[in-house]
Order: C-alpha cells, then sequence, then structure tokens
C-alpha cells in the first residue's frame, strides 16, 4: 500500500484539528444569559427583568380582606399584577386586584419524593414545566428531606421546558449572606408578573425546607 505524502498527513492533522477545536468549542459553550432576576428582601422580591424594567411583589398584608390577592407586584410605585395563592398553593396572577381581573396566568407546584417542580401557565401561551431544581455542585436536589443547613444552601438549577423542548432555565441561590437570589432565562410568554409569582413560588419551598432544619442560621436579608 502506498504510504500517504506529507501533504496528505498535514490535511489530515488539519482537519483533525479543526474537529477537534469545534468538539471542544461545544464542550465549553456557555448557556443563554439571564434574562430575568429577582433578589429576596425582608420588604419581598425586588425583581429585574430584560430591558432594565424593576419590579417588586410584596405581601398584601396580613389582614386581607375576602377575594383580596395575596401579593401585589408593582413597577415603578404602580400596581400592576394581584397574585392570589390558594389551599392548594397554585397561585393565579392577574392583572388587577380583583378577582374578576383578567388572568395573566398561572402557577402549580408539584412535589416527587419531596422534590418540588413547577409548571407556568402564561394566559395564551404555551405551558412551561421545570424540572427539579438540581444542585449546581455536590449533587442532590432542592428537596424536603433536607434536615441540615449545609444539606440546604448552594445553587440550584431547573431546566424550562415548552412542547416537548427545552424553553430556557432557571436558578435558585440560597445562601445566609442576603437571602434567596433568582436568575433564569425566561421564554417571552412569560411576563414580569408572572415571573416574580414563580421565583416567589421558589421562595416559598425554600422557607419552608429552611423552617424544619435542624440547624437554622440568621438568614441576612
Amino acid at each position: 500500500m502506498k504510504a500517504p505524502s506529507r501533504e496528505a498527513q498535514r490535511r489530515k492533522v488539519l482537519i483533525c484539528a479543526i474537529i477537534g477545536c469545534g468538539i471542544a468549542t461545544a464542550a465549553v459553550l456557555p448557556v443563554s444569559a439571564a434574562t430575568f432576576s429577582a433578589q429576596e428582601t425582608h420588604r419581598g422580591l425586588r425583581i429585574d427583568g430584560a430591558g432594565g424594567a424593576t419590579g417588586k411583589l410584596t405581601s398584601n398584608g396580613w389582614f386581607r380582606r375576602a377575594g383580596e390577592p395575596t401579593f401585589v407586584y408593582r413597577e415603578g410605585g404602580k400596581t400592576v399584577a394581584g397574585v392570589w395563592v390558594g389551599s392548594s398553593d397554585a397561585a393565579v396572577v392577574r392583572s388587577g386586584m380583583s378577582e374578576s381581573a383578567p388572568v395573566i396566568g398561572r402557577i402549580v407546584p408539584a412535589w416527587k419524593d419531596g422534590k418540588l417542580s413547577l409548571t407556568i401557565e402564561p394566559t395564551g401561551g404555551a405551558a412551561v414545566q421545570t424540572t427539579v431544581f438540581q444542585r449546581g455542585s455536590g449533587g442532590g436536589a432542592l428537596d424536603r428531606g433536607a434536615s441540615t443547613w449545609e444539606a440546604l444552601q448552594g445553587s440550584y438549577r431547573a431546566t424550562l421546558q415548552a412542547g416537548g423542548k427545552d424553553a430556557g432555565w432557571l436558578s435558585v441561590d440560597v445562601s445566609p449572606e442576603g437571602g434567596a437570589r433568582f436568575s433564569g432565562d425566561l421564554p417571552a410568554s412569560i411576563p414580569p408578573a408572572l415571573a416574580a409569582a414563580t421565583a416567589a413560588a421558589i421562595e416559598d419551598e425554600v422557607n419552608y425546607i429552611y423552617g424544619n432544619v435542624i440547624d437554622r442560621p440568621l438568614l441576612n436579608q
């Protein structure tokens, strides 16, 4: 068999280098950039959305009249939406403060073996499901079975799926340095008020787990 020429060998090396570079590039491709972030504070959730829009989701107080929302979402000091949380923990977001206001969407939580997932249902859009929230390092997931602060703290991330395809991501960072922090790349069909209610549902889950750990530190919020 004829030995390959030096030029043929050079081309083979070049092709392998190109392929190898492509594989390496694919392996380190960054995830999509965050379009949403939120920070837990002692006054509620501070929301930062795409395009520099900011908002706040706060409690509507302890003494609410029948039919009033559990939370209020505001932007620029103006009321944008109310959030009603029912006995099943499902949340309904409406573009107003009365139960007759148009529905923006719903947040429906589910648990499997103590691990939370959410279904986000924007009005007029496809439902978006999260996977469970997996810890970024060290394995495990956001789990109601966590019994210590060490088991709870850390960064968790869920993939968003719509129509059987990946549609973004959502993460929560649980830290004693400043309450829970949220970030994600959310579909455009999820408006800011619905995104804020989604973060609130995760915040509620973190607080539930935190309330049951045996060595709770004092969270600085």
